[in-house]
């Protein structure tokens, strides 16, 4: 027999776990070839309406690059600690080290291009069928599925990039290794460097009072302090994962009949944590983020039709001017078949600031038009105003000047505050969110001495808004078209808000479906990585336990031989198997629970939103469903192995 030809018999034998270090790569390929068909879609990138969509996916964009490189080098790192004691033998029977890199980078090499392509036919199938599944569930028809060199061209550099790397590392350790190393590697026993209930106990301290400090400082500082405490947070759980097994045992010895009926059970806890700490800690974060962000969209999606009526107190909004957005009342009426219409004029008036480049500007609004617009009865004397904030008043932050001071045609004129109104009543429209109101007499001075431009507000109100999706787009064009017939307006903060967005239309129905494209979107690339990580991290933890299978094996069958039955040892399996898989499990699902809680502070807490409560239990207990099911999965797999 050639050596070649030992070469051959010995891959035939240990096919297994080629296939399965192919399948893991083929599943990091599709992993980010799923991903970007989203991100690189072409409504997604070049759609104005889409914008804030391209910079949300770059999260779990970052999420999904961090978990396939640890997830390639993992995989790969256990398929080289089962090659090692064959790298010894090939060298026992004469091959140099050159030769063994040469056999890595060839069998290498072969599963990269596999994997490559069986990765990519994957996930175009998988995309699609997926892509076509929330579409129709998410009711979304303006993002249409397709493919462009892009979305080959990252997925195959990206996996390159991360598997080149992660074999060079192997070759490096291969040239340096010695035959004895190699020989001896699969009988290296792995220690357990430190045991301190201490560390444990401490870890867990800063876990929950980084959690704590979050919960009661989040709101007053508007979260500015949110990563410091959750870099906290993290390292609280690393330490308390990696720990709190001993910490656990401490406790548990001080009922030694509970310690000694389960110390095999609390001795390979406390290893299995130790070896496992990465794996578990990753495990972890993945489930948080998934649950929580899943929330969170899921939340925004429902809400997109009630945030459209919040945002948009009428259905059809819009500023003109001399020149811009001219159209009749009739032409309007036409159009929209208009149910109520409010005609309000706005004075922008601007001056110069005095030590800096730039203008001061305020918006002017008559008390009367004020009166009717948000049906108050306020009076105003001379040289007094009126601050008209047009927000939530939950979400508003007001630092309102007692007096303000101008200069009209070299004269100064003060107005002092009288009153505060904090309400929403128009549209999301730029140069519509704070107000200076006067009387009338003191309107009419400013509009006819103040330096600035005048703008009427169109308020507008149809029979039914969801119907309303044409007339809008046909306002819109008949706007554009007379638009682009005009000069461009020259005004001072033309560099803060451009004129195409000054003179659009805010609608009901055009919010509408922003945000229902926008969340819909989001809901979409979150659910899909969902799903992904959740493959992933099984994935993980099954390649973790399915590693070591063989040691488990030879201590069990120790165990067996010096009395330890087959219903023991299934029961001690099926423990260390649930812990392993559940601990994570609740921990990220309580995780994600307390930062939903966390952050809805500013918004009342989450007893005041059972929205995201209820979207909450839904996504987690999917979640655990699906974990349960691969847990007796596992199991079963298991058992199989050491019980046969």
């Amino acid at each position: 027999m050639t050596f070649n030809q030992v070469v051959w018999k010995m891959a035939k034998v240990n096919y297994k776990k080629y296939i399965f270090y192919y399948l893991c790569n083929s599943f990091a390929v599709m992993f980010f070839f799923m991903f970007s068909t989203v991100y690189f879609n072409r409504r997604v990138e070049q759609g104005k309406k889409l914008e804030s969509l391209q910079d949300a996916l770059s999260i779990p964009g970052a999420a999904l690059i961090i978990f396939t490189i640890f997830f390639i080098s993992y995989a790969h790192n256990v398929f080289m600690k089962k090659r090692k004691s064959e790298f010894g033998l090939f060298m026992t029977l004469g091959m140099a080290k050159r030769d063994l890199s040469k056999l890595l980078i060839l069998e290498n090499a072969a599963i990269a291009i596999l994997s490559i392509l069986s990765g990519l036919l994957a996930g175009a199938i998988f995309s699609r069928l997926f892509f076509m599944l929330l579409m129709n569930f998410i009711e979304l028809e303006e993002v249409p599925f397709h493919f462009n060199g892009k979305m080959f061209f990252y997925t195959i550099g990206a996996f390159l990039v991360v598997f080149i790397l992660a074999v060079g590392k192997s070759l490096f350790q291969t040239m340096r290794s010695s035959l004895v190393t190699s020989m001896k590697s699969n009988r290296y026993a792995d220690t357990i460097k430190m045991r301190s209930p201490l560390i444990g106990g401490f870890g867990l301290l800063l876990m929950a009072g980084s959690l704590l400090i979050l919960y009661f400082t989040y709101e007053s500082s508007n979260g500015a302090y949110l990563p410091l405490w959750t870099l906290a947070m993290l390292l609280g759980l690393y330490i308390s994962i990696n720990q709190s097994a001993s910490f656990l045992i401490k406790l548990v010895k001080k009922f030694p009949g509970f310690y000694y009926r389960r110390l095999l059970f609390l001795s390979s806890l406390d290893y299995k944590f130790k070896q496992l700490t990465s794996i578990i800690m990753l495990v972890t974060v993945m489930i948080m983020i998934t649950i929580f962000y899943s929330t969170l969209l899921l939340t925004f999606y429902k809400a997109s039709e009630q945030d459209a009526v919040n945002h948009n107190p009428y259905d059809v909004a819009f500023y003109q001017s001399e020149t811009k957005n001219t159209i009749s009342d009739a032409e309007l009426d036409k159009l929209l078949g208009k149910k109520e219409h409010l005609e309000i004029p706005i004075l922008n008036y601007y001056e110069r600031l005095e030590y800096v480049d730039g203008y001061q500007s305020y918006d002017f609004m008559s008390l009367d038009d004020f009166n009717r617009l948000t049906t108050n009865q306020v009076k105003l004397g001379e040289n007094e105003y009126l601050f008209y904030l047009n927000s939530e008043p939950e979400y508003a932050h007001t630092d309102i000047a007692k007096s303000i001071k101008l200069t009209i045609n070299n004269e100064a004129v003060t107005y002092t505050l009288k009153n505060q109104v904090i309400e929403r009543k128009i549209n999301l429209l730029p140069n519509a969110y704070e107000f200076i109101v006067v009387n009338q007499n003191e309107f009419d001075y400013l509009r006819n001495e103040a330096e600035g431009y005048e703008l009427n507000l169109h308020l507008i109100k149809v029979d039914v808004w969801k119907e309303s999706e044409s007339a809008v787009a046909a306002l819109e064009g008949t706007l554009k078209l007379n638009n682009q017939s005009t000069p461009p307006m020259n005004y001072p903060d033309m560099d803060q808000t451009a004129e195409s967005e000054l003179f659009r239309v805010a609608s009901k129905i055009g919010d509408y479906h922003q945000n229902k494209t926008t969340n819909g979107m989001m809901f979409y690339v979150t659910t899909f990585l969902s799903i992904m990580f959740f493959f992933g991290t099984f994935v993980l933890l099954y390649l973790n336990l399915f590693s070591e299978v063989e040691t488990e094996k030879f201590k069990y069958r120790k165990l067996n031989k010096i009395g330890m039955s087959s219903k023991e040892i299934k029961q001690n399996v099926s423990r260390e198997l649930g812990t392993i898989f559940f601990v994570p499990t609740i921990l990220g699902t309580t995780l994600a629970f307390l930062y939903l809680a966390i952050l809805s502070t500013d918004v009342g807490g989450i007893m005041q939103n059972p929205d995201i409560l209820m979207h909450f239990l839904q996504i987690a207990g999917i979640y655990v469903v699906i974990q349960v099911g691969s847990f007796f999965y596992a199991r079963g797999k298991m058992l199989l192995h050491l019980i046969k």
